[in-house]
């Protein structure tokens, strides 16, 4: 896969995520420290700026360590460059619009062309707004707080990658021993429904039962995998991988674990589909066993019925390195990714400078007292939220900031902190706020707003009661602005979404005609179709994470998804078959006339079924790959007629 779905395919165990000591731990060190000895050498006011470098530690989480270095490079420069723009802008307030409107949208693209794990240009925009609603300064003072921003981002660089030299795979480990486990929960699940209709005592109905939660576990399972695979191609360190020494040994095991891992969730798939006879319960033992021994850094046994010796397996999966994942593409190429009419990044950027623009305006001219907090607010009700919906996302922060100014202006409204008083409890609230789950968007809003109240009460010495009103006014008004951007610019035009699919089916009818007419696929079609499937995966993920009120987009989406992804993985991993340059030429005719439809309207709706030619070119049903031909027809059916989703807390993104 490609590292453009990053942002989109991180898996999820079920059940709420712990609560992250060790990533508490480094973020209490680094944040006390560069905090701390800023404070000390070069007094509060500096020890601020030190403190906003370390919000760089909110990024990079899940990234492996080989992509997680440069990245981490690439956003602390981009805080220190927003720095310098809202610094240069401060002090005019039409200024400030163009710098902070123009921030926030090439913000938003990087981050997203990067597709880095966390809370999208969110910080990027709050630095900015922060350094522009300063009083002007001069170029000297602006290099000194320029270095303390670059003193909090160094340090947090460091502790980020500071694992590197315990568990230098722990990253990719993590995402593969989450596919294992959440394929192995969507296996147990027919497994479970085969022993139901096979006992006496079992009720239809609860075979039934058991049968219905598998597409929501089957859901949860392809973003797991797909999770696993975007990490481990974020690990490639350019094109030294593919060369004459290979991947790592660990990651070639890794990479071997996926192979089966795809075979495993394929079997399952068809079981739920076909009804055909489910994975045996002694894979679906070897799975969980296999998901603990991986994130332990070890090694699993051989897999029942399959090769039973680990170095074979992987002499076998060395020959396919390193399909599925694509060739790379540069930066350059992404950046330009950012343009096409299947991109649903340039919109919600577009969206996000909109609402910045108007609350700097507004934050400069109404008489507020902290009235960066009206941009930031703004963007924080269109970003860093964990795929939620503007609405809710702006619902979980105004409850969070209640809530902390509350506490905040209990516990502080007799007491005025002294300098080192502010440091150490900001620093351990800072802490806790990292180490909870990034899904508690809640909690770490009630946690950040005392740090944010705390911080701007060392530059703005008019008493925390006093600020922390303005505070809950200010963030108000800001998403109030950025629900109403929502309204005006829609986050992903219906015709980006129609592009996606129509792209997916066209590139992988390319890759099937290529193999079915040859017997193999050139590695420009297999990397061309999986870069499409990246894309239209990016989009299921984007769609509801950008509307207002539900519509249903994605759920309606999700069969054609998994639809063409079953189709490319049969083209990419399937069994070799002998060429049909017949079979080639009307599945080319047939795939060419599904995407023609896609391109005219969405998954199931009267305008794509309109624009199918009468008769629609049949697909083949050849004997030497009846596979095949069922998976053509299921992505036909999940294009004219996708099957309403069942309910269930299906995981769409993570």
């Amino acid at each position: 896969m490609s590292p453009a779905v990053a942002r989109t395919a991180r898996g999820r165990r079920s059940g709420p995520a712990p609560f992250d000591r060790a990533r508490a731990t480094r973020s209490m060190v680094v944040f006390g420290l560069s905090f701390g000895v800023v404070t000390a050498v070069a007094g509060i006011h500096n020890g601020l700026f030190a403190a906003m470098g370390c919000y760089v530690d909110a990024y990079g989480a899940r990234e492996p360590y080989p992509r997680r270095g440069p990245l981490l490079v690439i956003l602390s420069a981009l805080f220190l460059l927003a720095f310098v723009a809202g610094s240069a802008a401060a002090g005019d307030v039409w200024v400030m619009v163009g710098v902070l409107s123009t921030v926030a949208v090439l913000a938003t693209l990087l981050v997203r062309t990067l597709r880095m794990s966390g809370p999208g240009s969110y910080f990027v925009i709050l630095v900015a707004a922060l350094a522009a609603f300063l009083p002007p300064a001069g170029p000297s003072d602006t290099a000194v707080r320029v270095g303390c921003l670059a003193v909090g981002a160094g340090l947090s660089w460091a502790s980020a990658m500071s694992g590197w030299l315990s568990r230098p795979y722990a990253p990719e480990e993590r995402a593969v021993a989450a596919a294992l486990r959440s394929v192995a929960e969507f296996t147990r699940t027919g497994v479970d429904a085969a022993a139901a209709g096979r006992s006496g005592s079992a009720t239809g109905g609860a075979a039934t039962a058991a049968r219905g939660a598998s597409p929501v576990a089957g859901r949860n399972a392809y973003v797991a995998v797909h999770g696993a695979w975007v990490a481990l191609d974020s690990a490639r360190k350019g094109h030294g991988e593919e060369g004459a020494h290979g991947p790592a040994p660990r990651r070639m095991t890794l990479y071997t674990l996926m192979i089966r891992l795809e075979a495993l969730l394929d079997t399952a798939q068809d079981a739920t589909g076909r009804s055909g006879p489910p994975v045996s319960s002694d894979q679906v033992a070897w799975l969980r066993a296999a998901a603990t021994e991986i994130a332990a850094s070890r090694g699993p046994g051989p897999l029942p019925g399959g090769p039973q010796s680990p170095p074979e397996a992987v002499e076998a999966a060395r020959d396919l390195w390193p399909v599925p994942m694509p060739p790379r593409k540069s930066l350059l190429s992404e950046l330009r990714g950012l343009l096409s009419r299947s991109s649903p990044d340039l919109p919600v950027a577009l969206r996000i400078g909109l609402a910045v623009a108007v609350g700097t305006a507004l934050g400069a001219t109404l008489p507020l007292l902290h009235p960066a907090w009206v941009a930031v607010g703004a963007a924080a009700a269109l970003e860093g939220g964990p795929g939620q919906q503007p609405a809710q996302r702006a619902r979980a922060r105004f409850t969070g900031t209640l809530t902390g100014v509350g506490v905040t202006a209990l516990v502080f409204h007799f007491y005025e902190p002294g300098t080192w008083v502010t440091v150490a409890v900001v620093t351990v609230v800072h802490a806790v706020s990292r180490g909870v789950p990034r899904s508690a968007l809640f909690v770490r809003t009630m946690l950040s707003t005392p740090v944010a109240l705390l911080l701007v009460a060392t530059a703005v010495p008019v008493g925390l009661g006093r600020l922390a009103a303005f505070r809950l006014l200010d963030l108000t008004l800001g998403l109030v602005l950025g629900l109403a951007a929502t309204l005006l610019l829609t986050g992903v035009p219906g015709r980006r979404v129609r592009a996606a699919v129509s792209n997916a089916v066209t590139a992988t009818g390319t890759a099937v005609r290529e193999r079915l007419r040859t017997g193999a696929v050139l590695p420009a079609r297999e990397g061309a179709a999986w870069l499409r499937m990246a894309e239209l995966w990016d989009m299921h993920a984007a769609v509801p994470t950008e509307e207002v009120r539900p519509t249903g987009t994605a759920d309606r989406l999700w069969p054609a998804v998994l639809a063409v992804r079953r189709l490319l993985t049969w083209t990419v991993l399937g069994a070799p078959v002998p060429p049909a340059p017949d079979d080639a030429a009307r599945v080319g005719r047939h795939m060419d006339a599904l995407a023609r439809a896609a391109a005219a309207g969405l998954p199931g709706s009267p305008a794509l079924r309109e624009a199918l030619p009468a008769p629609l070119p049949s697909a083949p049903a050849p004997a030497h790959a009846p596979e095949l031909g069922r998976r053509l027809v299921a992505l036909e059916g999940a294009l004219v007629r996708p099957e309403p989703p069942r309910p269930g807390p299906a995981t769409t993104r993570g």
